[in-house]
């Protein structure tokens, strides 16, 4: 059975930031103090033995700004590398766990963050940055990129990605404003097609550019399909 004892303390200095955690959500902090103002801090906050914030650092910030009592649990079980899964209100994304792993020395991760925000702006805010974490990453599976941030394994292919996101660029050269080259399907599907031919040709990808129809495809095989036998074609061309 978890051992827990439910506090109360004015002296918010006590208590201490996990290295690593998300960093405090302007919105959020606005919702919960509005909250707090009508009814009252319902939740108290959980902590380690450490007085480290497991859930629960917005509500902290909250009873500080509003200079009010925060309850708080100490939590003998609570352990940090766990505090993913203890956050239930919003969810870790693929940006949050790569933030935490580059913040405790991961150099992957760190490379991957500033790559992802000079693409980020280089695409005009098109291409996101979760998006582009997932295109660095060494392996090719679809669903694993989170599994290996929280396992702090996440490894990156630069020279793979960049050839790809050329090929992303080249495909935004396409004047349909409706699409967008740098969407998750696009960069996924052409990540998969560079691995089916060791390698995308640029000079091919330009030909495809001027005569596709992407927009009409928005299965990610459908897509995959009909890019591939383009590629195919034109490469045979060239």
């Amino acid at each position: 059975m978890r051992e827990m004892h439910l506090k109360s303390t004015r002296t918010y200095s006590i208590f201490n930031k996990v290295i690593g955690n998300r960093n405090l959500d302007p919105k959020n902090l606005k919702r919960i103090k509005e909250s707090i103002n009508e009814i009252g801090l319902q939740m108290p906050i959980l902590v380690n033995q450490n007085k480290s914030i497991i859930d629960g650092q917005h509500r902290l910030q909250a009873a500080k700004e509003l200079e009010i009592p925060v309850t708080y649990i100490v939590s003998k079980d609570s352990c940090e590398q766990n505090i993913d899964q203890l956050q239930i209100s919003k969810k870790w994304t693929t940006l949050d766990f790569c933030n935490r792993n580059a913040l405790k020395g991961n150099k992957d991760c760190q490379k991957a963050l500033d790559i992802a925000e000079e693409w980020f702006v280089e695409s005009n805010g098109k291409f996101s940055k979760i998006n582009i974490l997932v295109l660095l990453e060494k392996g090719y599976s679809l669903g694993g990129i989170i599994k290996c941030l929280r396992n702090n394994i996440y490894e990156i292919n630069i020279n793979n990605a960049i050839r790809i996101y050329n090929a992303l660029k080249i495909l935004s050269l396409n004047n349909n404003p409706k699409f967008n080259s740098y969407s998750a399907t696009n960069s996924r599907v052409l990540k998969r097609m560079d691995k089916s031919t060791n390698g995308l040709d640029l000079n091919v990808i330009e030909k495809i550019t001027k005569k596709n129809y992407l927009i009409c495809y928005t299965n990610a095989n459908d897509q995959y399909n009909y890019l591939m036998d383009l590629y195919k074609k034109y490469n045979k061309k060239k």
